[in-house]
């Protein structure tokens, strides 16, 4: 059966290509191998959706290369952002991250899949023609606002915080302290990594006791 990517999903490759054009695709990928094609599998790397005779595959990875300036955790909080109508679910980094048609809208999840996720970040487009190839320009990290947007402008966005986790100092750590409502002493012991824990479980993050953009949204909404 012949088959494709997506249309916005190539156009998503391509601005990140054009972005980064020295960045790492060791962890890119598209198309499913053997381990995705396994009887019964609806894997979006699978061409599952069909676009007359041509298989469409709706799903693409893109490697996680920091040194390059291409940070998948970056492209994911950007992405998401966004709030792209196109986008059916995100994963990096042990958390699933739905589109707009849920379930929890945008909210991140555990994700409990074998592949953790963390040398690459996977987008999945929705199963609609008008979705999938729509080639509109997406939100990319760095680059100029698309001129004709496929999502509304994002959300005004938190203030920036920095990563906050078990040792670290300072009146960072006593905000977080007073948002979590526990003692304030500015440092960052084994209770206020207990209550971040709490609060993540709560809020169904990955409970690392790490206060990163994802907890700190979460604890400050």
């Amino acid at each position: 059966m012949a088959y494709r990517i997506a249309k916005s999903l190539d156009t998503l490759r391509s601005q990140v290509n054009a972005r980064w054009p020295k960045r790492n695709k060791d962890s890119d990928g598209w198309i499913g191998d053997a381990a995705h094609f396994k009887k019964g599998s609806a894997t979006d790397h699978n061409p599952h959706v069909k676009d007359g005779s041509t298989g469409v595959v709706t799903a693409l990875d893109i490697t996680h290369d920091p040194k390059s300036g291409c940070d998948a955790g970056v492209i994911a909080e950007v992405l998401i952002a966004s709030r792209d109508p196109r986008i059916k679910y995100i994963i990096w980094n042990r958390q699933i991250i739905a589109g707009d048609a849920g379930p929890s809208p945008w909210k991140p999840r555990k994700y409990s899949g074998k592949n953790p996720h963390t040398m690459h970040v996977h987008t999945s487009v929705k199963a609609l023609k008008a979705k999938y190839d729509d080639a509109g320009d997406w939100a990319v990290p760095g680059a100029a606002a698309p001129k004709t947007p496929s999502a509304p402008p994002p959300p005004p966005p938190v203030a920036k915080r920095p990563t906050l986790k078990l040792g670290a100092k300072g009146k960072d750590v006593r905000y977080l302290q007073k948002l979590l409502g526990v003692a304030i002493d500015g440092a960052f012991g084994p209770s206020t990594e207990a209550a971040v824990k709490k609060a993540q479980v709560k809020n169904k993050l990955f409970a690392d006791g790490v206060v990163g953009a994802y907890t700190w949204a979460a604890i400050m909404k």
